[in-house]
């Protein structure tokens, strides 16, 4: 036999393995924004307004300024609904915050719905939804926005419609112009304003139900009174004093005495 001491395997005993902690479900919350697609017709082209935002995930509790690389994104003007606001108020006033001009609302465009986990505070899973609304240029001067503003807009231009899908960053805000693109081109009736449309014009009622013309009041002033001399004239009297040869007047006969 052999001196040398025979091999034996070294069996390692496998420890249970850790649980592992329970995930816990992120909390989801909603968010609503609205926007707009402004347009305007300049030397024969539509043009779109278009921003190009200066600050990442930016919200009303923990808001985080961090500057973004220039020239990386470019979006339609749009934001969060405030307490009390509707979405076309809303709408309304992010368009004029982020463009610094003032759009004339038409009609709501669409809306686009997606899901996102905010990369700030507490990690929440945010279900929102953003409501675009078609705008007409109104008045006031793209790009003179609130010093206020310039936190989160770094600046807003005018781009050529049919092109401007392919400047926007976000995959939902594309297919926002590609229906505006649409629309231009196969309904551009429905970019005329409210005031100017013929079917707004109110039509004129059917005889039957037409109201019956009403007679003017009559006058409430007095009528003109003739003068003393013609009220004279109609009584038959005479002016004391007064004669065809300027002689007095004769007494009346008086009956002769006895």
């Amino acid at each position: 036999m052999s001196d040398l001491p025979s091999a034996r395997k070294k069996v390692h005993k496998l420890e249970p393995a850790a649980p592992e902690p329970a995930t816990t479900p992120r909390k989801l919350v909603y968010e609503t924004s609205a926007g707009g697609v402004v347009l305007r017709h300049m030397r024969g082209t539509w043009q779109v307004a278009i921003i190009e935002p200066n600050i990442i995930n930016a919200d009303t509790v923990t808001r985080r300024v961090k500057a973004r690389p220039q020239g990386t994104v470019f979006a339609l003007p749009k934001g969060g609904v405030d307490p009390g606001e509707t979405p076309e108020q809303g709408a309304d006033r992010e368009v004029w915050e982020e463009t610094g001009i003032r759009g004339q609302r038409l009609f709501r465009l669409t809306t686009i719905r997606y899901v996102y986990v905010r990369s700030w505070g507490g990690r929440e899973q945010v279900s929102k939804s953003v409501c675009f609304y078609m705008f007409l240029y109104g008045s006031g001067r793209l790009g003179q926005i609130r010093p206020d503003m310039r936190d989160e807009v770094r600046r807003a231009f005018w781009f050529p419609l049919d092109k401007a899908h392919r400047k926007l960053t976000y995959r939902g805000e594309r297919e926002v112009l590609r229906l505006a693109q649409k629309i231009v081109r196969e309904h551009p009736e429905r970019l005329t304003p409210p005031s100017h449309r013929v079917e707004d014009v109110a039509a004129p009622r059917p005889v039957a139900q037409q109201r019956p013309t009403m007679s003017p009041a009559p006058s409430l002033q007095r009528p003109p009174q003739p003068s003393r001399n013609r009220r004279r004239r109609r009584r038959g009297g005479r002016r004391p004093g007064a004669g065809n040869s300027g002689q007095s007047p004769q007494a009346p006969n008086r009956p002769e005495q006895a």
